[in-house]
C-alpha cells in the first residue's frame, strides 16, 4: 500500500514532462526581412553528382572566421548551414554578409529576433546558387528563462546534378519530446509539395533529457533524438549520424545535438569535426541523388566527382 503515493508520484512527473511549455499565442518575435546576396566569385562551380553539406553553430562568435574558412576548403563543403549568428540583428547581418564574400558563396540570411531576447540568425551559404528562399516561424514557446524566437530558413540550391531543396534549422532547448517534434512540423509541412532531393539540418537541440517546467531536466527521462529520429522517418527522412560521436562539446557527455537529415539522397560520406571557437562541433556529409531523383547510378558512377 505504501507504494501508491509513491507511484501517483511518478504518474505526475511523467505528465509534467510530457506537458509542452505554454505557446504564446501574442508571440513577441517580430519579422525580419530576408537577406539574400547572390556570390561575388568569378568561376563556375565544379560540376559533379555529389554534394557536400555541412552544419554548425557558431555561438555567436566573429573570431571563428579563419576555422570556419578553412573548415570548408577541408572538407570541399559546397552548402553551409549556420545557426546562431549575432548577437544583434546587425552583427549578425554583418557577419554573414563577410563570410559569405570571404568564401565566395551565395547567401541567405534570416535573424529571429524579439525585443529583449537573444538573436538566432540563420545563414545558407552555398557554391552553387539559391533561389525559392523562404522563412516560416516556428512555434514560440515562453520557457522559465531564455525564451527565444525559432524560425526555418529554407532555400532551393541549384546544383549540377540537380535542385536540392534545404532547410536550416535551430529548435527550442528546453522543451520535451511532443512539443520538438511539433515545432519541426512546419518545416515537414512546407516541404510537402517537394518530390526532389531534400535537406533538413542545423541545431535541433536533441538531448536525452525530460525537462519538468522548462527548469528542471530529467537525464535519460526521455530519447529526444529517437523521437526526431522517429518524426524525421515517417516523413521519408534519414540520416547517417546515427553513431557518430557527440556535437556538443561538454564535459564528454554524449550530446548530440546537431544533425542532417536528408531525403531521395544517399550518403556517401559523412564525419564530426572540431572548430575551433564553437562549443558544438561541426557536421558534414556528403551525398548523391537516388537513382530515380537523379540520374541514372552509370551516370552518377561515372559523372562524380570525388573530393
Amino acid at each position: 500500500m505504501r507504494l501508491k503515493p509513491v507511484l501517483c508520484i511518478v504518474i505526475a512527473l511523467g505528465a509534467g514532462l510530457e506537458a509542452a511549455p505554454p505557446l504564446d499565442a501574442s508571440s513577441p518575435c517580430v519579422q525580419q526581412p530576408l537577406i539574400q546576396i547572390p556570390s561575388n566569385a568569378t568561376s563556375v562551380p565544379a560540376s559533379g553528382d555529389t554534394l557536400t553539406i555541412a552544419s554548425l553553430n557558431i555561438k555567436q562568435e566573429p573570431r571563428i572566421s579563419d576555422a570556419l574558412e578553412a573548415w570548408t576548403r577541408e572538407r570541399g563543403i559546397d552548402v553551409l548551414l549556420l545557426q546562431e549568428i549575432g548577437p544583434t540583428v546587425a552583427e549578425g547581418e554583418a557577419f554573414a554578409t563577410a563570410m559569405s564574400a570571404r568564401l565566395g558563396f551565395n547567401l541567405v540570411y534570416v535573424a529571429s529576433y524579439a525585443p529583449q531576447e537573444h538573436i538566432q540568425g540563420l545563414a545558407i551559404m552555398s557554391r552553387f546558387p539559391l533561389d525559392e528562399a523562404r522563412v516560416d516561424a516556428l512555434p514560440y514557446h515562453r520557457l522559465r528563462f531564455r525564451s527565444r524566437c525559432r524560425v526555418a530558413l529554407t532555400a532551393t540550391v541549384a546544383t549540377s546534378a540537380g535542385r536540392v531543396r534545404v532547410a536550416d534549422v535551430h529548435l527550442d532547448t528546453r522543451i520535451n519530446s511532443k512539443a520538438r517534434v511539433a515545432q519541426l512540423a512546419p518545416v515537414l509541412d512546407a516541404l510537402k509539395s517537394n518530390d526532389g532531393p531534400q535537406i533538413v539540418g542545423g541545431d535541433f537541440n536533441t538531448a536525452n533529457v525530460g525537462w519538468l517546467n522548462s527548469m528542471w531536466p530529467f537525464v535519460f527521462a526521455q530519447r529526444q533524438p529517437a523521437a526526431v529520429r522517429q518524426s524525421m522517418g515517417a516523413a521519408g527522412f534519414v540520416t547517417p549520424f546515427g553513431s557518430t560521436r557527440p556535437t556538443f562539446k561538454l564535459l564528454s557527455l554524449p550530446l548530440k545535438l546537431d544533425w542532417l537529415y536528408v531525403k531521395h539522397l544517399d550518403a556517401v560520406d559523412w564525419s564530426v569535426d572540431d572548430v575551433a571557437y564553437s562549443d558544438h562541433r561541426g557536421i558534414w556529409g556528403r551525398f548523391t541523388p537516388t537513382p530515380s531523383h537523379g540520374r541514372s547510378r552509370e551516370e552518377t558512377t561515372a559523372g562524380r566527382i570525388a573530393r
